[in-house]
C-alpha cells in the first residue's frame, strides 16, 4: 500500500492573498475654517456666512485741533486698562483719581466708558466714575450696568450726594423699580432724571421723586413703566418749571384729569405719543402687538373730542415755547391743524408709523422755515393719487417740497418707511410716486449750504441727480466754491434703488466732508468706490452689507483695499 499522504499536505491549498495595509497615509480633505487657515480674520469672515453684517472702518478723522485739555482726556481714557493694571485693584489708580481736577474726570469718564465698558464692572463704577454733579450711568455702553438687578451700590457716598444735580440711567433693563427709587430717594437735589429704558421703573420711581425732588426740570421716561397716574403727578407738581418732558407708549384715557395742570409755560423739549390725542380704541395697542400692523394695517384715527382741554389747533397755548417736539406714530385725522408757534428747532414724528396726511404737516412746518433744523418723517399720504390736472393746482408732495426748500437751516433730514409697507393703498402709490418731491428741490439747492445728515428708506427709485448743485439759476455763484461744496457728514441709503450708481458715485465728489456712508443692500460697485473713496478722504465708516456688486472679500476691508491698489 503506498504510504498515506499527510493531512497536512492533502489539504493544502493555494494560500489567499490578503491585501496588506498601506502605511501612506491618505488625506482626508477638511474644509477650510477659522481653526486651520492661515489666512487672517476679516478675509475668513468675508468669505463665510459670519459675514452678516459688512462694515468697513478706519480711525475718524480729526474734526479740528484738538486741546491740550482734550489729549489728555483722549490718552488717559485709553491708557486706563494699563493704568489699572498697575497694581491690586487699581489702587494706584484710585489714588491719583483723588487729585485728578473736577472738569477733567468727565471728559475722562466719557472716554474710559466709550473704550472700555464692556470691562468696568458695577465695583469700578461705583469705585471711580461717580462723579458729581452727573450721576452718568448709560446702560448703551456699559453692559455691567444694562444686566444688573441690583444697582443700590450706585448710590454716592454721603458726603458728596448733594452735589448731584443730574442722573442719566439709561437701558438699565433689569435694574428693579426698588433700586432705582433707592438712588432717587439719596439724591435729593436732582434738577434733571434720565430714565430711557428702564423698563422695571415704574410706581416707586415716580413715588420718590414726588417725595425727595423739589427741583426737577428736565424728565426722561421713555421705555419706562410710568402710567397715566404716574404723568398726572410729574406734572401737576413740576408743570410750571419744567423744561424737558417725554414719555411714549402710554394709553391716554382722562386727558383732562391728566393734562388738568396746562399750560405749561417753560416746556422746549416735548415727546408725547403721537396718538395721545385720536386714539381709536383702548385695546388696540395690544393688538397691535399681537397681530402686527402689517397685516391689516394702521388703525384709523377719530377726532379728539370738543370737551377735551388739549386740542391739536390750540397746541401753541398749552405748550407756547416748544422747540424740540417729538411725536412718535403720529395719528391724526385728515382735516387736522396742529398749530405750534414758531421758533421749532426738531420735529420727529419716527420712522414708518401711521400714514400723517401730507397737508397737516404743511400747516405745521410752513411758519417754521426760519428755525428748523431737524426733520424726521415716515409714512406720508394725500388724498391725490395723480398729479393735478389743472394748471392752478399744485401737488401736495410738490408744496410740502417747496416749504423745505425754504429751510436754509436744515441740518438733519430723515425720511424712513417700514419695510412691510403702511398698509394704506392711498399711501403707497403717493410714497412710490412722489416722495422725491419733497426733497429733491431742496437738496440740490438751499440745503447745500447746511445739510449734515440725510437718511432715506423710500419706495420710489432714488435719482442720484437730485445730488448735484443746482446752476446759478438758483442763486448760487459759480465763482463761490461754497455752493458746489456740501457740508454732508453722514449719508444713509439702505437697501435704495439707485438708477445709476456711476451717476451716484460721481454726485459725491461734491460731498468731500463725507463721514458716514450706508449704502448696503443697494448695487453699488467696486468702481463706484473707488470714485468715493477717492473724492471723500474723511469716510471712516461704510457699510456695505448685502451689496452684491461688490467683491465679497471687500465689503469689510474696502478702506484697505483702496490703499493696496494706490
Amino acid at each position: 500500500m503506498p504510504p498515506k499522504r499527510s493531512s497536512t499536505s492533502s489539504t493544502r491549498s493555494t494560500p489567499t492573498k490578503r491585501p496588506r495595509l498601506s502605511t501612506r497615509k491618505t488625506k482626508t480633505k477638511v474644509a477650510r475654517s477659522i481653526w486651520n487657515s492661515k489666512d487672517d480674520w476679516d478675509t475668513l469672515v468675508s468669505e463665510s456666512q459670519l459675514s452678516t453684517s459688512s462694515i468697513s472702518t478706519r480711525p475718524p478723522r480729526l474734526r479740528e485741533l484738538p486741546t491740550l485739555v482734550k489729549c489728555c482726556n483722549e490718552s488717559m481714557a485709553r491708557g486706563f486698562k494699563r493704568l489699572w493694571e498697575v497694581s491690586p485693584d487699581g489702587a494706584e489708580l484710585k489714588g491719583a483719581w483723588r487729585f485728578l481736577p473736577g472738569h477733567l474726570k468727565e471728559g475722562v469718564r466719557e472716554g474710559v466708558f466709550r473704550y472700555w465698558g464692556g470691562m468696568l464692572s458695577v465695583k469700578i463704577i461705583s469705585e471711580i466714575f461717580l462723579v458729581p454733579p452727573h450721576l452718568y450711568l448709560p446702560g448703551e455702553l456699559l453692559p455691567s450696568i444694562s444686566s444688573a438687578e441690583h444697582v443700590k451700590s450706585l448710590i454716592p457716598s454721603p458726603e458728596i450726594r448733594d452735589q448731584f444735580t443730574a442722573l442719566t440711567l439709561k437701558h438699565a433693563s433689569k435694574a428693579s423699580d426698588l433700586g432705582i427709587s433707592a438712588i432717587i430717594y439719596n439724591l435729593p437735589c436732582l434738577e434733571s432724571i434720565n430714565l430711557k429704558g428702564c423698563t422695571l421703573a415704574g410706581e416707586k420711581m415716580i413715588k420718590r421723586i414726588l417725595e425727595r425732588c423739589e427741583n426737577v426740570k428736565k424728565i426722561n421716561m421713555k421705555g419706562t413703566k410710568i402710567t397715566e397716574m404716574g404723568v398726572k403727578g410729574l406734572l401737576d407738581k413740576y408743570g410750571e418749571r419744567l423744561e424737558v418732558f417725554k414719555v411714549d407708549d402710554i394709553p391716554f384715557e382722562n386727558i383732562n384729569d391728566t393734562f388738568s395742570s396746562q399750560p405749561y409755560p417753560r416746556i422746549t423739549h416735548l415727546s408725547l405719543p403721537g396718538d395721545f390725542l385720536n386714539s381709536p380704541s383702548k385695546d388696540y395697542r395690544h393688538r397691535i402687538k399681537i397681530i402686527g400692523h402689517t397685516i391689516s394695517g394702521y388703525p384709523q384715527p377719530r377726532h379728539t373730542p370738543q370737551e377735551s382741554i388739549l386740542q391739536w389747533s390750540t397746541f401753541n397755548v398749552h405748550f407756547p415755547r416748544l422747540t424740540h417736539l417729538y411725536l412718535p406714530g403720529l395719528l391724526v385725522p385728515d382735516d387736522t391743524q396742529i398749530n405750534v408757534n414758531p421758533g421749532l428747532v426738531k420735529l420727529d414724528l419716527g420712522a414708518g408709523g401711521p400714514p400723517v396726511p401730507i397737508e397737516v404737516l404743511i400747516h405745521l412746518l410752513e411758519n417754521q422755515v426760519d428755525s428748523l433744523k431737524s426733520l424726521k418723517l415716515g409714512h406720508i399720504k394725500s388724498k391725490h393719487k395723480t398729479l393735478p390736472s389743472s394748471a392752478g393746482e399744485i401737488n401736495p408732495f410738490a408744496k410740502l417740497g417747496e416749504i423745505l426748500s425754504k429751510c436754509e437751516k436744515l441740518e438733519e433730514f430723515s425720511m424712513k418707511v417700514d419695510v412691510g409697507g403702511s398698509g394704506d393703498p392711498v399711501c403707497e402709490a403717493g410714497m412710490s410716486r412722489y416722495s422725491d418731491l419733497i426733497y429733491r428741490d431742496a437738496l440740490g439747492g438751499s440745503w447745500r449750504k447746511s445739510l449734515k445728515k440725510l437718511s432715506l428708506f423710500v419706495p420710489q427709485p432714488i435719482d442720484p441727480s437730485n445730488f448735484f448743485a443746482y446752476s446759478p439759476r438758483s442763486g448760487s455763484n459759480d465763482g463761490e466754491a461754497d455752493d458746489l461744496t456740501s457740508p454732508l457728514e453722514q449719508l444713509e441709503l439702505p437697501s435704495a434703488d439707485i438708477i445709476d450708481t456711476n451717476i451716484f458715485a460721481v454726485t459725491l465728489e461734491g460731498s468731500p466732508r463725507l463721514r458716514s456712508l450706508d449704502l448696503s443692500g443697494t448695487t453699488i460697485t467696486d468702481e463706484n468706490m473707488e470714485i468715493i473713496l477717492k473724492s471723500c478722504p474723511l469716510l471712516s465708516r461704510i457699510d456695505l452689507t448685502s451689496c452684491r456688486g461688490i467683491n465679497v472679500r471687500h465689503r469689510r476691508n474696502i478702506f484697505k483695499v483702496l490703499q493696496q491698489e494706490s
